[in-house]
């Protein structure tokens, strides 16, 4: 898509999407086991929200329930500057070194779950042109796994941790579906069956990131 520097677009960048209960992280554990038996440390595994400053530590305070009054696009305003620290202190660092950079969620978690809550996608995309601008980084591969709202929810309650603002099947079909529309908008958008296993999941991305492998 036109608009936001995609000659930034880094071949060494690749994002994992998916809605709550997608098995995303899952996988990306099971290709970071992967890349270590292969002994294989050119490759970075970092993910959003970070764990790291001021702005993660009230997106999570928020997405728990914690904090009531703060709008839906105060919450992604958060999560675009949060990015916007992940990327000056973590991936435009590692890149720099070439290494292989794998980041479970990214910019379009802010558009799928902010369009999923009232926001044009396109007034975040915007947003990231404001806050981030001239140092955002497009990934070479945006892969969702797309997983059915109902399987999700039933991994969820498997956990047997508190349920997220998010973690209803209302939320996470209108999330699917934000995510499905929105996605085919960038360059690098790919969809995997997440429904299976993790481990028949992980073959089906070994296939479409056999290039990096």
């Amino acid at each position: 898509m036109a608009g936001l520097l995609n000659e930034k677009i880094n071949k060494n960048f690749i994002v994992f999407e998916g809605i709550d209960g997608s098995g995303k992280t899952s996988i990306v554990n099971l290709l970071k086991d992967y890349f270590e038996q292969k002994k294989n440390s050119n490759v970075l595994f970092t993910f959003e929200p970070t764990n790291q400053g001021e702005w993660s530590k009230k997106i999570d305070e928020i997405v728990r329930g914690e904090i009531k009054n703060i709008t839906p696009h105060d919450l992604q305003l958060l999560c675009i500057l949060d990015r916007k620290d992940h990327i000056k202190q973590v991936i435009s660092p590692a890149l720099k070194k070439e290494k292989i950079v794998f980041c479970d969620r990214f910019f379009l978690s802010t558009l799928a779950y902010g369009s999923a809550s009232g926001i044009h996608w396109k007034t975040l995309w915007n947003n990231h042109k404001d806050v981030i601008g001239e140092d955002m980084i497009m990934p070479a591969f945006i892969i969702f796994f797309d997983t059915d709202p109902e399987i999700a929810i039933s991994r969820i309650s498997q956990r047997g941790a508190k349920k997220t603002i998010f973690e209803n099947i209302q939320n996470l079909q209108k999330i699917r579906n934000e995510y499905l529309s929105i996605g085919p908008h960038f360059e690098g958008f790919k969809v995997i069956n997440g429904n299976d296993s993790s481990e028949k999941v992980l073959e089906s991305l070994k296939l479409v990131l056999a290039e990096y492998l």
